[in-house]
């Protein structure tokens, strides 16, 4: 996928883009002809003066004045407009950008296999790159390219002799460009890699921290993690002394220009004026040398993006679960788990799935819930379910946002802490630092296991769905409090359907169908 496509599918208005780029160039030659104006103004107003003393003068400053003026008015204002329109689009092709790739990663659940950290690197740091394409690539090399046409075009007007000299840097900046592209490309890549490799060893590293510390000395743990970021810290020094060679280049070709225009017989203030012009653009030239690298990064970032097919099908609705010939696997590369599914669930019933550990139990919640594809057949459920994972997740926020968050409708207070008072929370929850407003997660109150299982179960509760899917709701729980949630959910489900998988014997007074899973045989 393509820059302009993705534009096209997420409707980014072009105007803002297009009046961001007309402002880059205008706000571009307002500062260098604001500097050369101002240089070429003040040398021959000194020049003036001393003919002046001499008993000469004619000197009209109202006129040259009066543009710089206009110049200094027009380069500040492009300049906050420019910046106005580039980030508005930029912010807007965030808020657009994000959700199609959420969506993308929804839709690619079960099509492809993916980690959660690859998951988290396309919503992050591709997206990152992709939404900076505009303030990162195309505007710098525009800026760049105007810098450097500015001392010829000008010269072109006051002083055609000095043309060529004026060129030196356009040309010098266009050839390093084109010679050194594939250098930046390939330095892109290398990078690339090894980010990703970075940020998967630090994650490890952290998720080992303790069985690390218990099996390697201080110095050995100081190793490994330099080793970790060694590949990517000397890429990154190399792409630093690559730009570093490339100013020096520049800079060569400023000064080949600089010499020449200061050995050609031009009137002072034309000379000064050029020269102002010529330094000033040695600057504006440098966020353009590493353009290449940018934008294979993009590249890169959009080539990666998950595209929502949209066709995925959605489970039937109905007042009842119904499977017929339901056949899953894991993802889409995976072989079948089990035997073709039949069954209908009604409202009042509790379906204990079993089978032997990796028969697929966790697998067919998921299909059921749709968040995994069917490889065949057919379900029809509601269309509203509520699921408990084994690893539940709950977002970083306030304890009554992260229990609330999604909900169509917002449970009352005494709903609220209804839910807490069945999993055995309540008097948790009001001794927090803020009670229900309390952070958690990330950077707040960190929830024991147990803990967090509960809130989950409280949140399933909170979303009033008639279907209820529990993978080992109770597990990690002491025996006592499993039996005691397990009689309140009993009594809190007895009007909804539950699928529930659980090795625990707590579960078995609320069970009222059992069906085993078999392996498919071939």
């Amino acid at each position: 996928m393509r820059l302009r496509q993705v534009f096209q599918v997420l409707q980014v208005p072009y105007t803002p883009l297009i009046l961001a780029v007309v402002l880059t160039v205008l706000m571009t030659l307002s500062a260098l002809g604001l500097l050369a104006l101002s240089g070429w103004f003040l040398t021959a107003a000194s020049i003036a003066g001393l003919a002046a003393a001499a008993g000469a003068y004619s000197f009209n400053i109202l006129q040259p004045s009066s543009m710089i003026r206009a110049l200094a008015v027009s380069r500040t204002l492009t300049r906050y407009v420019e910046r106005l329109l580039s980030h508005d689009a930029t912010l807007r092709l965030v808020v657009k950008l994000r959700r199609y790739i959420f969506d993308g990663l929804l839709d690619g659940i079960g099509r492809r296999t993916q980690t959660d950290q690859e998951a988290i690197d396309r919503l992050i740091n591709d997206a990152s790159a992709v939404e900076g394409a505009l303030l990162r690539t195309l505007l710098p090399l525009l800026g760049a390219l105007v810098a450097a046409s500015f001392t010829p075009l000008l010269a072109l007007v006051i002083a055609p002799s000095a043309v060529w000299p004026g060129l030196i840097p356009l040309l010098v900046l266009i050839i390093t460009l084109k010679v050194r592209s594939a250098g930046y490309r390939n330095l892109a890549e290398a990078i690339d890699v090894q980010s990703r490799r970075a940020r998967h060893r630090a994650i490890a590293l952290a998720d080992g921290r303790h069985e690390l510390q218990l099996a390697l000395s201080p110095d050995e743990l100081e190793t490994m993690t330099l080793d970790a970021y060694q590949p990517l810290a000397e890429l990154r020094t190399q792409k630093t002394h690559r730009e570093l060679t490339d100013k020096w280049i520049l800079g060569a070709g400023h000064a080949m220009a600089f010499a020449w225009l200061a050995i050609l017989p031009l009137d002072l203030p034309i000379l000064v004026a050029l020269l102002l012009g010529l330094l000033a653009t040695s600057e504006l030239l440098i966020p353009g040398i590493a353009v290449s690298f940018e934008q294979r990064r993009v590249e890169i970032a959009l080539a990666r993006l998950p595209e929502p097919s949209g066709d995925q099908p959605n489970p039937t609705s109905s007042t009842t679960l119904q499977l017929s010939a339901l056949c899953f696997a894991a993802t889409a590369e995976d072989q079948v788990l089990t035997e073709p599914l039949d069954l209908t669930l009604s409202a009042g019933e509790v379906l204990q799935l079993e089978g032997p550990s990796g028969i697929g139990k966790t697998t067919c919640l998921r299909v059921i819930a749709g968040l995994l594809p069917a490889r065949s057949g057919d379900i029809q459920r509601p269309a509203h379910a509520a699921l408990v994972e084994q690893t539940p997740w709950l977002p970083s926020d306030a304890l009554c946002v992260s229990l609330t968050l999604g909900l169509k409708n917002a449970p009352t207070e005494a709903a609220f802490w209804q839910a807490l008072e069945l999993v055995e929370l309540a008097d948790w929850v009001r001794q927090l630092p803020h009670q229900e407003h309390t952070w958690i997660g990330t950077d707040g109150i960190q929830p024991s296991g147990g803990q967090w299982r509960r809130l989950a179960i409280a949140r399933m509760l909170l979303q009033d769905a008639p279907l209820v899917l529990l993978d080992e709701p109770t597990e990690g729980l002491e025996p006592a409090l499993a039996t005691r949630i397990a009689g309140r959910l009993a009594d809190a489900l007895s009007d909804r359907m539950v699928v529930v998988v659980s090795h625990r014997p707590e579960i078995e007074a609320m069970v009222t169908r059992r069906l085993a899973l078999r392996p498919r045989r071939d």
